[in-house]
């Protein structure tokens, strides 16, 4: 009996049955010592890197912690791999990368590595290439960001963002090679597009990185070091005034100007933050696993709370119906979901974005371009005041800590006040919404 087997061809004598046993046995070889073997996925420890064992050709097992390191195993020696792109998108590179022996090399140090180069890879930086020993500002940015989560900084989502976005053209620049010129540059032309309050937040920020830089001696100290805005005159601060709403005529403008608005969900967001005085990123980031329909409480997390500290907001009447009637339109299960009460349209798993763009069709509807979220904020907190609702109670309706050492020692809730404040409210804006 004789057949065609890997290229060559084989014949076997003795029956049909002993052929084809033979066939088999034949055929199961050449699999076996093959030029390519199915790589395994598995996560790796010491002692089974310790135990992997040679084979008749090299493999490969895949570790599971760290995407795109493998570890290989050869004849005479084992070594971890990288295998990932130069860059981001379906048209990067693909490379690979030795990352050390076993023998020279733990599996933590090896994993270390790879995390640290698929960052560089990432931002175009190949490591097998010298470097001049200048760290590129894309880099910089990335042990930055690992620095403040280490430190466990609750906006450091946003802080990333400002600074990635308005750094980009300077990405592949040493971090040395930035000069106070390019980063005044930058504020300015934030400024005079018409976004003060981005331009200052920038700036606040890039003092932080660049401070950053200098304490890990990247540069010898920061271009911004003495840097300080121009003093307002007069004039300005009269018409940089912070928008509030004082008087009921003006809530009644907003929420008919709130109409205009073409997008449900940021028109909901809008009101959600007139009716709680909760900051903008906290209702914005907000999950309806954070809300307990029986007591009528949303609990902000720590971690998303500028005080640091978990923080429970009283929903009235107005914020459940408004609630309700966003679960919806949006199609989720109260209770049953750990969604995005306020997603993207575009990126379900990310919170709604672009303030600037959609504040426009409201201010142009209430006539005055001062008008902003965080003034939904502030009028919260003085209708409070208004309605006769103690300081005490105002302050933690909106998350304040409390000063010195009664914020120390007094650990109180006042729930119960906190809960009739917040019915006395919603009992205001539903008479101006009729």
């Amino acid at each position: 009996m004789s057949a065609r087997i890997g290229g060559r061809h084989v014949v076997a004598s003795g029956g049909y049955q002993q052929g084809k046993q033979f066939m088999s046995q034949t055929a199961l070889k050449i699999v076996q010592i093959g030029p390519k073997q199915s790589a395994q996925r598995q996560s790796l420890t010491e002692a089974k890197v310790r135990n992997a064992k040679p084979h008749a050709q090299r493999y490969e097992i895949n570790d599971k912690d760290v995407p795109g390191l493998a570890l290989r195993i050869g004849t005479d020696a084992k070594v971890y791999i990288l295998r990932s792109r130069l860059g981001t998108g379906r048209q990067a590179k693909r490379v690979q990368i030795k990352i050390g022996d076993t023998r020279t090399i733990t599996l933590k140090q090896a994993r270390d590595l790879a995390r640290s180069h698929i960052l560089d890879l990432r931002n175009g930086i190949d490591p097998r290439v010298p470097q001049t020993g200048a760290i590129l500002t894309a880099r910089l940015l990335d042990l930055y960001e690992q620095d403040l989560i280490a430190r466990q900084i609750v906006r450091t989502t946003d802080m990333m963002q400002s600074l990635r976005t308005n750094l980009y053209p300077h990405r592949t620049r040493p971090i040395g090679d930035l000069s106070r010129l390019d980063l005044t540059a930058i504020i300015d032309g934030i400024e005079k597009s018409g976004r003060p309050g981005a331009a200052d937040y920038f700036r606040k920020n890039a003092t932080g990185f660049l401070n950053f830089a200098a304490d890990k001696g990247h540069i010898p100290v920061s271009p911004l070091a003495g840097y300080r805005r121009p003093r307002q005159t007069r004039a300005q601060r009269l018409s940089d005034e912070q928008w509030t709403m004082t008087s009921p005529e003006q809530v009644k403008r907003f929420l008919k100007a709130l109409n205009t608005s073409p997008d449900p969900i940021y028109q909901a967001l809008m009101r959600l933050t007139l009716l709680t005085g909760q900051r903008r990123n906290e209702i914005a980031h907000m999950r309806w696993a954070e809300l307990d329909r029986k007591t009528s409480l949303w609990t902000i997390p720590a971690d998303r709370t500028k005080a640091a500290t978990t923080h429970t907001v009283p929903l009235g009447p107005l914020s459940r119906a408004l609630l309700k009637d966003l679960a919806k339109l949006t199609g989720a299960k109260p209770g049953k979901t750990d969604a995005l009460i306020f997603p993207s349209a575009r990126a379900p798993n990310t919170a709604i974005s672009g303030w600037s763009k959609r504040i426009i069709p409201v201010r142009k509807a209430y006539g005055d371009d001062r008008l902003s979220i965080h003034g939904l904020r502030r009028t919260y907190r003085t209708g409070l005041t208004e309605l006769g609702v103690d300081f005490d109670t105002a302050e933690r309706m909106i998350g304040h800590k409390r000063p010195g050492l009664a914020g120390t020692y007094d650990k109180s809730t006042i729930l119960e006040r906190r809960l009739e404040a917040q019915r006395i409210w919603e009992d205001y804006i539903a008479a101006l919404s009729g």
